[in-house]
């Protein structure tokens, strides 16, 4: 089947969901574009893809331009669209998106497809994927990793749970918005879900684990590049020291990703090991530390502003130090 003969409707034109939107477009598949609320999607939700209003903006006309088709509601957009997918902070925004009267489940076509790109909960997936089914619906749970960089470089990591040969028939449209090697099967309805809460959870492990690591050794005299340079080539080595701190702590740059939504994919994967009996020790006080800035007020700002609690806290300056300015 060829899905570049398909209309694609895209809800949720955030920072993650716009450039992939955008890339897909530019690869050629036919979209159809929430425009019934495009001042409120170009508000917000930036990206190296369109890092303002006005940059966002210009790539909605561009798509348009191209071809993509303008919705003129919800409704509008689910009726017509042979796949939906849609990219939310959270599952109680996919959650309202199926159950409204304009909404995915009073609206959609037998036959279509729904891609939640969200990193949602397994639970909920699982759920919405039934009540889909029970009216000719296929869903698949295709979380992705890699930020809104991955995303308009059209490298993210995908990670896709639901009936494989579902799966299989969505594979061109997850390899463009991924690096194809990185686009993985991994189980049935809410796996991948699973998966990206527990990839995140290590994630957010190794960032903790390496801000701690690096101030230890700054403070005993060992420059941070010099510190993170041998955590690379050693058995300490992780995604944060390999990328994030040289790439973008050391030289001022953001994550772009919220600290709240860290700290809801680590608890998404606390309720995982409660639900598998898994004891999650590590997780417990992982999701501790990492709330001490959502209990700051501080849950919209960026991950960075995990590093920058740790400086704070022991004097040490590491966002930043390789910003010259």
């Amino acid at each position: 089947m060829d899905m570049k003969n398909k209309k694609l409707g895209f809800l949720g034109l955030g920072s993650m969901g716009m450039p992939m939107c955008y890339g897909l477009a530019k690869s050629g598949f036919t979209m159809v574009l929430p425009v019934y609320r495009r001042e409120t999607d170009a508000a917000a939700g930036f990206s190296p893809a369109a890092p303002d209003a006005e940059a966002k903006s210009a790539r909605i006309d561009e798509m348009l331009e191209q071809g993509a088709i303008g919705a003129r509601s919800q409704v509008d957009l689910i009726s017509q669209s042979d796949v939906i997918l849609i990219s939310m902070p959270t599952s109680r925004q996919v959650e309202g998106l199926m159950y409204a009267g304009d909404g995915i489940l009073a609206n959609i076509r037998p036959g279509s497809v729904v891609i939640d790109l969200t990193s949602a909960d397994p639970v909920s997936t699982r759920k919405l994927s039934g009540e889909l089914e029970q009216i000719g619906v296929d869903m698949l749970d295709a979380p992705v990793s890699g930020g809104n960089v991955g995303a308009t470089n059209q490298t993210l990591a995908v990670m896709a749970g639901g009936k494989k040969e579902v799966y299989e028939k969505c594979r061109p449209i997850l390899e463009t918005i991924g690096q194809p090697e990185k686009v993985i099967y991994v189980g049935p309805s809410g796996a991948g879900d699973t998966m990206k809460c527990a990839n995140n959870f290590l994630s957010a492990c190794c960032m903790a684990a390496t801000t701690e690591a690096l101030m230890v050794t700054a403070k005993a005299g060992i420059d941070p590049h010099t510190a993170v340079q041998v955590i690379q080539g050693s058995g300490g080595r992780n995604d944060a020291a390999m990328y994030k701190y040289p790439n973008l702590v050391f030289p001022g740059k953001d994550m772009g990703m919220a600290v709240s939504l860290m700290l809801k994919d680590i608890n998404l994967f606390i309720e995982s090991a409660k639900s598998t009996a898994v004891p999650a020790f590590v997780a417990n006080q992982v999701y501790q530390l990492w709330n001490i800035p959502v209990a700051e007020k501080d849950g919209d700002k960026d991950l960075v502003r995990f590093v920058e609690m740790y400086e704070q806290w022991c004097g040490v300056k590491l966002r930043g130090i390789d910003n010259k300015e």
